[in-house]
């Protein structure tokens, strides 16, 4: 049996309607977890209509305050494995899956374990709306990447995107959940580092495509395509990549490429954003809470 789960924040009410319209056939049970939206109320009807109109079950978990998706995600999956569900996949508010979409992720997964590998979870290969071509795996060598694309095989990878994600509930057991002391940003790079750490691999499956948006939004910078975010999240991306690196299992190359990676990108981000002051007064705060070693919200 497999449940997904949604958190949500402040979400674009249709285009979540259009996601959960989308899982209603593919999913034995839709968590939706959220984050003290301003809309909730809205949420609440979408979400009890499309409940009665095609008699499927919805289990919406509103939080009274915005706890993290590390931890709203964790809500969901401790109630998935007390309702004794075998896989949980993961979406973001804003990812539409297509039809079939769960099916091949799950035979994938288990496909792979057929052949003796041991599998942490397997996710698709993404597709950037805007440029409509396909992000790269990602395979660290050391510091150094490999860009992949999608192939005839499943691609074994550092790590893999949350959203579209299916993961055994089994495996979680062992890895454990995510970590909520990073609120938002690397929680899924740390919990696929971590279980690589132990034996298990990531899998993009090349016959499983979504749509999905990077960052906030793209921008060509001497010839590359990089994702832009908020100063916000500028924050928790400069802060949480000291806190991944403070980590005994994270490889040392990877730690080694953020470090140096989190200055570059902030030079990029104080050229490219308009209100340099934010970014500025975001992105010292993040460095120094990094440094200090503080976590959560």
């Amino acid at each position: 049996m497999i449940s997904s789960i949604t958190v949500t924040y402040n979400p674009e009410v249709d285009i979540l309607v259009n996601q959960l319209t989308s899982l209603i056939n593919q999913v034995d049970q839709i968590f939706v977890v959220d984050n003290f939206s301003r809309n909730i109320k809205e949420i609440k009807e979408k979400i009890s209509s499309l409940t009665v109109e095609n008699l499927c079950n919805i289990k919406l978990i509103p939080l009274e305050e915005n706890v993290g998706l590390a931890k709203a995600q964790n809500i969901a999956i401790q109630q998935a494995k007390e309702e004794a569900f075998e896989y949980v996949i993961l979406f973001d508010q804003d990812s539409v899956p297509t039809n079939n979409f769960v099916k091949n992720l799950y035979k994938g997964f288990t496909d792979l374990e057929k052949q003796g590998e041991k599998v942490a979870a397997v996710g698709p290969f993404y597709i950037d709306p805007k440029a409509n071509e396909f992000y790269p795996a990602t395979v660290y060598v050391g510091p150094f990447i490999k860009r992949l694309m999608p192939e005839n095989s499943p691609l074994d990878v550092t790590f893999i995107i949350a959203s579209g994600s299916l993961i055994s509930l089994k495996n979680i057991n062992e890895i454990g959940l995510m970590n909520e002391d990073f609120f938002i940003d690397y929680i899924d790079v740390e919990w696929c580092l971590r279980a690589k750490q132990i034996g298990y691999k990531l899998y993009m499956l090349p016959n499983v495509t979504m749509i999905h948006s990077i960052g906030d939004k793209r921008i060509n910078f001497f010839g590359r395509s990089i994702s832009v975010h908020t100063p916000l999240r500028r924050y928790y991306l400069i802060r949480n990549s000291f806190i991944i690196s403070r980590l005994g299992y994270i490889p040392f190359g990877y730690k080694l490429r953020e470090l140096c990676f989190n200055f570059l990108r902030f030079f990029i981000f104080i050229i490219v954003w308009e209100d340099k002051r934010k970014v500025w007064s975001f992105s010292l705060k993040g460095l120094v809470d990094g440094i200090l070693g503080k976590t959560g919200k």
